[in-house]
């Protein structure tokens, strides 16, 4: 058994490296609500939803549901992994973006990554905060390194942030634009990848200390995300995710979806490189993020029952 620390440090941050605990029943509950109505939104940030606890209070024994009898967990993630399962993932009405821009379902760097985390988890509609991340990565604004930002100054990146769609008085423009102005950029992920290695809970506590703005949700968004790139910390997979995937019937603990990724990999078409263009084991640990997000996104946006039915009708 994983020492007490070990073990209270899983119940508090999200599933990793095998310590969750038994998955003992299952339960169907593929019909979720979404409110369509911006100015209904409660969705307030990226993970903060649907009046969910959030990772650091959830007490609860890991549930996953039961797939239809002509439907398999490869077929699931298979779905899940598919350019098709994109219009599920976001808000109803949300515009595709140009195919030469870079938003939040890119190949973000670590910077990047960081950047969409403090915004996303801000106590704002995920619509807008999707609008702002999109904004501020691309022209006339690119705001993709520290050097941009800082040359930026505060005028240029508060007006990104009206053109994003936040509102004059708004008292979260002035709390994102004293996160975006006042972070000494270059350190935070020196110092953040220097404590990779130790535990979790000194890697959160080093992100929380060393950048202004960052919401309890952005931690877990940034090392759910990065985690492909930080392979240190791979695998991860926060309580919220964890919820989404189970919702999906995929398998909850990290290592669990990790070695289901690795066995079926050829079986879902990805072992000659042609879907993803990095070594194979950046690939297997960019296809674990790429399906925690969708599915995290899916269930945030009450689509889990038309995820199953495409994904049984795709099979067809």
């Amino acid at each position: 058994m994983p020492p007490k620390r070990v073990r209270a440090e899983t119940r508090r941050y999200g599933v990793r490296n095998g310590f969750e605990e038994k998955e003992v029943r299952r339960i169907d509950s593929g019909n979720l609500g979404k409110d369509e109505d911006e100015q209904k939104d409660r969705t307030v940030g990226s993970d903060l939803y649907h009046n969910r606890a959030t990772p650091h209070s959830l007490k609860r024994t890991p549930t996953t549901s039961t797939l239809p009898s002509n439907l398999s967990q490869t077929q699931v993630l298979k779905f899940l992994l598919s350019p098709a399962v994109q219009p599920f993932t976001l808000p109803i009405n949300t515009p595709t973006p140009a195919a030469t821009s870079r938003s939040y379902t890119d190949l973000l760097t670590p910077f990047e990554e960081l950047l969409s985390a403090v915004i996303l988890s801000r106590p704002i509609p995920h619509r807008l905060a999707l609008r702002v991340v999109t904004t501020v990565l691309n022209a006339p604004y690119a705001f993709r390194n520290p050097v941009a930002i800082k040359t930026a100054g505060p005028r240029k990146i508060r007006q990104a942030l009206h053109d994003a769609g936040m509102q004059h008085g708004d008292e979260e423009i002035d709390t994102l634009l004293a996160a975006l102005c006042n972070n000494n950029w270059h350190n935070d992920l020196t110092r953040l990848r220097s404590h990779a290695r130790n535990p979790i809970a000194a890697q959160r506590e080093a992100l929380r200390r060393s950048v202004a703005g960052l919401a309890a949700g952005g931690l877990d968004i940034f090392f759910r995300r990065v985690q492909w790139q930080w392979f240190e910390i791979f695998p991860f997979i926060d309580a919220g995710t964890q919820d989404a995937l189970g919702n999906l019937g995929l398998p909850m603990r990290a290592e669990g979806l990790d070695r289901m990724i690795e066995v079926r990999w050829a079986e879902m078409g990805f072992a000659q490189g042609k879907a993803w263009s990095v070594e194979e084991g950046e690939k297997r640990r960019r296809a674990f993020v790429v399906c925690c997000e969708r599915a995290r996104d899916v269930d945030r946006e009450g689509r889990v029952g038309d995820v199953i039915g495409e994904a049984q009708i795709m099979e067809r």
